[in-house]
């Protein structure tokens, strides 16, 4: 009782004694688009802005002066050489014939200069990490498709990490802090030149990249004060409340059903029952110490390297019979079972299993859209796990 009091305390100091806090919150409350969208780290947007600025007939008004800068600052910070090509060389081209892809075969952006016989393109990289050979394989299909074209390939991270991929040290790392210096720069030359929503707009992006490389000093500064002064109540908080966009997701999504009951939940794995089950399942499970409460059978999503899975499982029972007549029943029923499910020493029995892949996990609305897709697949079979369960405990006394 006396660490429940202290950590409440901690709670209370932390949330009624907090100038600092305030001052955070007040900066965080003011409006940017991105922040509202909830597309501040997902990369596709990322790429879709900066396709738009490297475009010089796009509609922001800075003509070819982006794609200039930024391929010259590319090739000045760059250690590596590319033969016959230099910023300095960069600043006399004529980038007259230019046109700018999305998702060209599967690259993030390619910059195709057909005056000048060159090719830029990036894979661009927020918090998610390279596929193994993926770098080598977009420079493959690059050097294959423009074989008389000077080949610029760029591996843009946040911290212009270089890739791990040994196929693929020809790529220029660059840095969002890099672009972020450049566009800020660009920005306050070009600005009153700009028109007025194109300014509120690039105010937004450049906020939003400022967060993302921890280039804002005064929020910086703003939280290593908070956390000096309230380390206790901000572990607590992290401990206890920590979400994902998988666990915030996947809570949305069932939520707004309302069929179902919500059993545990982790940044990574999200338990669950649909209502038409509780009424069926006994509370006679030995492990799952996790879940509110200790049913035998359960419904789960888990995000896992890419992977977003929805499976059903039979947990182990204090009653080994009931336990095997239950996964004897699921099998004759038409789920597939594994031979380890009628081991009667088996932790779990995992009779049900969907999976689909995730672009970037950071991206709130492919994760739902992917949540919503395996919930809809599951809703075909649990008809039919239902008229497993009220056959095998039938003679079971279920808490209501």
């Amino acid at each position: 009782m006396k660490e429940k009091d202290h950590n409440i305390a901690s709670i209370d100091k932390f949330l009624a004694d907090n100038p600092e806090f305030e001052s955070l919150s007040a900066r965080l409350s003011q409006f940017n688009v991105f922040r509202a969208l909830k597309i501040e780290k997902v990369e596709i947007r990322h790429s879709n802005v900066l396709a738009w600025l490297l475009d010089p007939d796009e509609s922001h008004g800075f003509s070819n002066i982006v794609l200039r800068r930024l391929l010259s600052n590319i090739l000045l910070m760059s250690e590596k050489m590319i033969k016959g090509f230099s910023a300095a060389r960069v600043e006399l081209l004529d980038f007259s014939d230019i046109e700018v892809l999305r998702e060209w075969k599967n690259i993030d952006i390619l910059v195709k200069d057909l005056k000048n016989k060159i090719i830029l393109f990036f894979e661009n990289k927020i918090y998610s990490g390279e596929s193994i050979g993926q770098l080598a394989k977009y420079k493959r299909i690059v050097e294959n498709e423009f074989p008389q074209f000077k080949i610029i390939p760029v591996f843009l991270t946040l911290t212009g990490q270089e890739s791990s991929d040994k196929d693929a040290q020809d790529y220029i790392s660059y840095s969002h802090t890099q672009l972020y210096l450049i566009l800020s720069k660009l920005f306050e030359q070009r600005k009153s030149q700009l028109a007025e929503p194109v300014q509120v707009f690039m105010q937004h992006y450049l906020d939003t990249l400022r967060r993302l490389t921890m280039q804002d000093e005064e929020l910086t500064n703003l939280c290593k004060t908070i956390y000096r002064k309230h380390r206790e109540a901000i572990d607590l908080i992290v401990e206890y409340g920590i979400v994902s966009t998988f666990s915030q997701a996947a809570e949305d999504v069932l939520m707004a059903d309302g069929k179902y009951e919500i059993l545990s939940s982790s940044p990574s794995q999200f338990w669950f029952l649909p209502n038409s089950w509780k009424s069926l399942i006994p509370e006679n499970a030995m492990v799952w110490p996790h879940l509110k409460r200790p049913v035998s059978i359960c419904c789960w999503f888990i995000y896992s390297k890419g992977k977003l899975y929805n499976h059903f499982e039979v947990c182990k029972m204090d009653d080994l019979v009931l336990r095997l007549e239950c996964v004897k029943s699921l099998k004759a029923a038409g789920f597939s079972l594994s031979k380890k499910a009628f081991d009667k020493n088996a932790t779990y029995s995992r009779f049900y299993g969907k999976n689909v892949k995730i672009n970037d996990e950071t991206d709130y609305d492919e994760m739902s859209s992917a949540i919503e897709k395996l919930l809809g697949k599951s809703k075909e079979e649990f008809p039919k796990v239902e008229t497993v369960l009220k056959e095998v405990f039938k003679d079971i006394n279920v808490k209501k």
